[in-house]
């Protein structure tokens, strides 16, 4: 995997990332004009893509079977490759669909509707924040038994027991509070599943104001926006007075807090105990997402009633898969509500990716551990360099140290804001540039442009993200286990004036 850091496909925009892998989920975009095309969309851009994130790009298989679909079934309106007849139906339900049809073909759901245009991007919405999309290994399968691939891709995997392996694994983090684990097709799809579970209990008593602790990751943002009746933001996430001060008047409202544990990408953790304490007054359920940090790395679990995680991330450190797990506290006193609404809820994920996961989990910890002397390094590097104005990271922040697993140890994620110019920087930077965080070799991203172009491209934008501290330029660097010598240099070289 380390490999990847010489490869000359770093320097072209569209190439997977991982390179070999047709399978990854991260894409190269090592300009900043290929983060501007990609944004907005440009055909000299898109058209390179050898892949994407699978919430926002179709992989190439699906691709596929959306051909084949119009080819061999003369589909010609819109149609939407889903994880499950389930999740279908459940698209079917939300929004009303009277005319559509539901095609199942070797173990593939393809929901076919009406050609109307809104639907269509509101369906496609709904996917990408909810996370309920067909994997590209069930994808695999299906063009290999209808004979347009003629074999899989080779990886390692781990076949005996592969579900309760990664189990297994994820529950060791936890000692003796033994949660109860699901695991989801993708992060998002965790995430959804938690939360639409707790809405449901909460709207049957009234409550239906939910609380955005933190700046969230954009789809986290997003399922609070669409999906409830009411919301309210505390964009700095240790900003537990503010939250005091609200829940003073309005907590009989309140269904649910959502924040993610650190934030994405600023690295803030509040004062878990604390914050435990506040809510224990009203009795009103905490999700935190974990993403950042991940189960080897740190333990909430004590404080809050559900932990979601996107295993696509550092339990599988090669960005080759989608998943996710939601881990249910047990003794949380929304346990027994939540667990069977949320079983029945979440969209299980392939037994392919689980058996790659399994393999690839085994080194969960070890991964942690290299990735965090190497954040350690960078973090001292990074603030002594004049073309560094800010270094974001979780070892200036005291309330991460309470809740880690490990002494010491540090989440894989730090963010920089320069004080030269960013093209110039992003340009030279030589190692790897896209989405997504995570993997064993260190992957550079523009976060503001891909997650908020929207804002960085208006004035009153820029405004508004500084005001809450993100500046449009900052970097998210997930941080690899390359020789921490060999990242510095490339770093330097990038600064230099």
């Amino acid at each position: 995997m380390l490999q990847e850091i010489n490869e000359p496909h770093r320097t072209l925009c569209g190439e997977r990332i991982p390179f070999e892998n047709i399978h990854a989920v991260s894409v190269s975009l090592p300009q900043l004009s290929d983060v501007i095309g990609y944004e907005e969309k440009r055909t000299e851009t898109l058209s390179r893509l050898k892949s994407g994130y699978p919430r926002f790009v179709a992989h190439s298989y699906i691709a596929r079977i959306l051909d084949y679909n119009r080819e061999t079934r003369k589909i010609d309106t819109p149609q939407f490759i889903v994880s499950s007849r389930k999740a279908a139906n459940t698209i079917v339900q939300k929004f009303s669909i009277q005319k559509h049809e539901i095609v199942e073909d070797e173990g593939i759901v393809t929901l076919v509707i009406p050609n109307l245009k809104d639907l269509e991007k509101e369906i496609l919405s709904f996917i990408q924040h909810t996370g309920c999309l067909a994997s590209s290994r069930m994808a695999e399968d299906f063009l290999l038994k209808k004979g347009i691939l003629q074999e899989i891709f080779k990886e390692k995997v781990e076949k005996e027991n592969p579900v309760q392996k990664i189990l297994s694994t994820l529950s060791s983090f936890y000692g003796d509070l033994n949660p109860e684990i699901l695991l989801s097709v993708s992060g998002m799809n965790g995430v959804y599943s938690a939360f639409e579970s707790l809405d449901r209990i909460q709207r049957n008593k009234g409550k239906t104001v939910w609380i955005r602790l933190g700046w969230l990751y954009v789809d986290n943002i997003r399922i609070l926006e669409k999906y409830t009746k009411d919301s309210y933001v505390i964009h700095d996430a240790t900003d537990l007075e503010n939250l005091e001060q609200f829940l003073k008047q309005n907590s009989k409202q309140v269904a649910g807090i959502i924040t993610e544990c650190p934030t994405n990408p600023l690295l803030l953790v509040p004062d878990y105990e604390k914050l435990k304490s506040i809510l224990d007054q009203y009795q009103i359920p905490l999700i935190a997402d974990i993403s950042v940090a991940g189960s080897a790395v740190i333990n909430v679990l004590p404080y809050v009633d559900v932990v979601v995680e996107s295993l696509t991330k550092f339990a599988c450190g090669n960005g080759d898969l989608m998943m996710g797990s939601v881990i249910l506290n047990k003794g949380s006193h929304w346990f027994s509500e939540i667990f069977p609404i949320c079983k029945e809820l979440i969209e299980a994920p392939y037994l392919r990716d689980c058996e790659r996961l399994a393999y690839e989990i085994q080194e969960y910890e070890e991964r942690v551990l290299k990735i965090s002397a190497n954040v350690k390094r960078l973090a001292e590097y990074f603030s002594q360099q004049p073309g560094i104005r800010n270094v974001f990271w979780t070892g200036s922040s005291k309330n991460f140290e309470k809740i880690t697993r490990l002494p010491g140890i540090q989440a894989g994620v730090l963010s920089i804001e320069l004080s030269i110019p960013l093209e110039k920087f992003y340009d030279r930077l030589a190692l790897l540039k896209g989405p997504s965080f995570g993997t064993e070799f260190t992957l550079n991203m523009l976060y503001v442009y891909l997650a908020h172009y929207e804002l960085v491209i208006q004035e009153e934008g820029r405004k508004f993200l500084k005001e809450n501290g993100l500046d449009p330029n900052l970097i998210r660097i997930s941080v690899g286990i390359e020789s921490s010598d060999l990242l510095i240099q490339e770093y330097k070289k990038a600064l230099e004036t």
